[in-house]
């Protein structure tokens, strides 16, 4: 683990130069999570990381907090980024295939930034509607799963419940697998030999696809 005092060696993908000290801050921070917990990250250790003074986090976001709000964006900001590739690659038509995209994307950003996604929807960062930058691009995260999930709905008047809460049953349903994998934990029913990232995402979604199927009303 990285002593908290310390840089670390390696810089975060691009050019941060201090022409733009604001995005150099927020890409430094996201870097840093990959390297210490969310409680040893601070202002100081961003600023030494960036090599700019002490006093330059608190000129740009205020606090720690306005710093993190920043650093949750960006993590919306590249989830959406992410799944948005997957969706690219498929037709339309596809709609199986779409969900699997949704569900592959989101998990797999979440194992492989756990620190950033737990401060992107965990309860660590106080206050957050506050922020209309991390509001914003939350609401946005969540409106690409709506936009792709809801045309595999029944029609309204076909569908056992309302269209907002299936939607928001089956994002909570994928959530919770995210999260499992962000603490590696298993499920408490042992229910496959098979933990690896692709069984998973393939049996949430298949999970999806029959939750969906078994709404509409016949």
């Amino acid at each position: 683990m990285l002593d908290p005092s310390r840089a670390p060696a390696v810089k975060p993908p691009g050019q941060w130069h201090h022409g733009n000290l604001r995005e150099s801050l927020v890409q430094w921070g996201i870097a840093l999570l990959h390297e210490v917990s969310l409680d040893q990250l601070s202002l100081r250790l961003i600023a030494k990381s960036a090599g700019v003074s002490v006093g330059a986090p608190a000129h740009h976001f205020g606090d720690k907090d306005g710093l993190f709000a920043a650093m949750a964006a960006q993590g919306f900001r590249e989830l959406i980024a992410l799944r948005r590739s997957y969706l690219a690659q498929l037709p339309a038509d596809d709609l199986p295939g779409r969900m699997h995209a949704l569900v592959r994307g989101y998990v797999e950003f979440a194992q492989a930034n756990g620190a950033l996604f737990e401060l992107m929807l965990g309860p660590g960062l106080r206050q957050r509607e506050q922020y209309p930058e991390l509001v914003e691009q939350g609401r946005a995260s969540f409106a690409l799963f709506c936009e792709m999930a809801q045309p595999m709905l029944p029609p309204p008047g076909q569908c056992a419940m309302p269209h907002a809460d299936a939607l928001q049953m089956l994002w909570s349903s994928i959530h919770g697998l995210a999260i499992l994998r962000v603490h590696r934990r298993p499920a408490p029913v042992k229910a496959s030999r098979s933990r690896t990232l692709d069984h998973q995402v393939g049996t949430m979604t298949q999970f999806c696809l029959a939750a969906i199927a078994g709404l509409k009303i016949a």
